[in-house]
């Protein structure tokens, strides 16, 4: 009964899918199908959203699911992805504590739901030893096949006769093929076999006892690891580790020091925008920064990973250590002071925001980093508790439609700051009405920006070549006006499935 069911429902989900998806570009219609989804798993497997992993991976499913529709930004569409892959794991094995495992359990059931699919429908008994030994005899005909095949290729090329021969075979061949396909819907196939792939990976799913395995040894607390043999050698092993330990902690919280004392100096306190280009104090200073915060949790990792937390004399390693987090926490509040000067003078931009959510996951690391350290917590809770925070960052990142914010934010600072027109001009269509601009207000805004910043941008005072390097403001006209009829145009072609909240008001607000 149970395999009839499964059968029926996976059916029934490649034939919706396909009705959903085929022709259509991608609005609502997701929302629907995940929503179907969400129904029969939740019938299938009765999970409970009082268990945390599964209440989480839920809300995000259908937090993310909403926010394509309402955004119907790339950003929404990925971590909607990557969240439903996540919830699959989760609902197949609510008993797994880390989400990155229910991560690797989904994957893993990706790959073989086909072969669960297979067996459930002919079982794994009725292909016989022989049956498997035919199959292997034909395939060892294939690399001769091909080899004889680039043979051929190679004399015809050589012998112009033999060469026509072959490709009037060739020609036979292809138009037989035409003449048989020639009405055949490709794309409607693919929606199709995609859709299979889907409804297979949602309906047969099965536990992998190794990942479980995996789990259920796995502690948030660290264990000590005793050993009676060769026990002076391995003190001594501990003793010589804890003095390298403290030694290059005590020596990187001075270097850490001199860093911090000067950035507070310089970009906290006393720093001056005289003109000059950003991109360098920024970026290349913020790409450093984040690596030595990376590296300096790895560094904690590793001399934490095992019996030196529990060796009696390791105070004074903890204090550096602790001392050395809050450092580098320091550290952090120094990229984002950066960050914000950057976003002050240069406006916002994608990769700006980003690193804004970055650091709130640094923070939070670096939290975590502390409560291993002083509580002697193992680094299974360490990634655990990283990975539901970079989780929860992800859906939130979902709930703001950026390409508004930056347009309405870069243009209402225009007189303070830079305005990227090459970059505004190629934001989505959602956008499109804060970008459609007067010409009077956006000569006014390149006057401005030219006589601002001539000295961040190495032009001396050259209007001309400051055209040359940027969008001017009539290029940019003419780009949204474009862009404002092809969105016209498309949108009026859209069905109810493609609809998406984010473009329908634009559309109504360009009216």
């Amino acid at each position: 009964m149970k395999k009839n069911v499964n059968l029926l429902f996976a059916a029934l989900f490649a034939v919706v899918f396909t009705l959903l998806f085929y022709n259509n570009a991608l609005g609502i219609n997701l929302l629907l199908f995940e929503v179907l989804a969400l129904g029969w798993l939740y019938n299938s497997t009765r999970f409970s959203l009082k268990t945390f992993n599964v209440g989480f991976s839920f809300s995000g499913v259908l937090i993310t699911s909403l926010m394509t529709v309402i955004h119907y930004s790339a950003l929404s569409y990925t971590v909607n992805f990557f969240v439903f892959i996540l919830f699959i794991g989760v609902v197949t094995a609510p008993e797994i504590r880390s989400l990155l495992r229910s991560l690797q359990l989904s994957v893993s059931n990706f790959s073989s739901s086909f072969s669960l699919f297979k067996n459930e429908i002919v079982g794994t008994s009725i292909r016989s030893k022989s049956t498997k030994f035919k199959l292997l005899r034909k395939r060892i005909f294939i690399i001769p096949l091909i080899i004889i095949l680039l043979f051929a290729g190679i004399y015809g090329w050589a012998n112009p006769k033999l060469g026509a021969i072959f490709q009037s075979i060739v020609d036979a061949v292809s138009d037989f093929f035409v003449s048989v396909f020639s009405d055949f819907n490709f794309a409607l196939l693919f929606v199709f076999l995609f859709g299979v792939l889907i409804a297979l990976f949602v309906v047969y799913r099965s536990k992998k006892r190794r990942i479980l395995e995996k789990d259920e040894a796995s502690s948030d607390e660290l264990k000590r690891v005793r050993s009676t043999p060769m026990r002076n050698t391995l003190m001594l092993a501990l003793i010589n580790e804890y003095k390298s330990a403290l030694f290059l902690f005590a020596s990187l919280n001075v270097l850490l020091l001199g860093l911090n004392v000067m950035d507070i100096n310089y970009v906290w306190i006393n720093f001056e925008w005289e003109g000059q280009y950003l991109k360098e104090f920024v970026h290349e200073g913020t790409y450093v920064l984040i690596f030595a915060i990376l590296l300096s949790i790895v560094l904690v990792l590793y001399f934490f990973r095992r019996n030196l937390n529990f060796y009696p004399k390791n105070k004074w390693l903890k204090r550096m250590t602790v001392i050395w987090i809050f450092q580098n926490l320091i550290l952090t509040v120094s990229v984002a002071i950066r960050n914000w000067h950057y976003i002050q003078y240069y406006s916002l931009a994608y990769k700006r925001i980003a690193i804004v959510f970055f650091l709130i996951l640094t923070i939070y690391g670096l939290y975590t980093v502390y409560t291993k350290v002083r509580f002697t917590k193992s680094n299974y809770y360490l990634i655990r508790r990283n990975f539901l925070a970079l989780i929860a960052v992800l859906v939130i990142s979902t709930t703001v439609n950026w390409d508004r914010v930056i347009a309405q934010y870069n243009f209402s600072r225009a007189k303070d700051s830079f305005v990227h027109l090459d970059f505004l001009a190629d934001l989505s269509n959602s956008a499109l009405p804060l970008l459609d601009q007067k010409e009077s207000d956006l000569e006014g805004i390149q006057q401005y920006q030219e006589a601002s910043f001539f000295k961040a941008i190495d032009l001396g005072s050259s209007s001309s070549r400051y055209h040359k390097l940027y969008m001017s403001t009539k290029e940019y006209i003419r780009e949204i006006e474009f862009r404002k009829r092809s969105f016209r145009q498309s949108w009026k072609k859209k069905n109810w499935l493609e609809w998406n909240y984010a473009e329908w008001r634009a559309y109504n607000d360009l009216r």
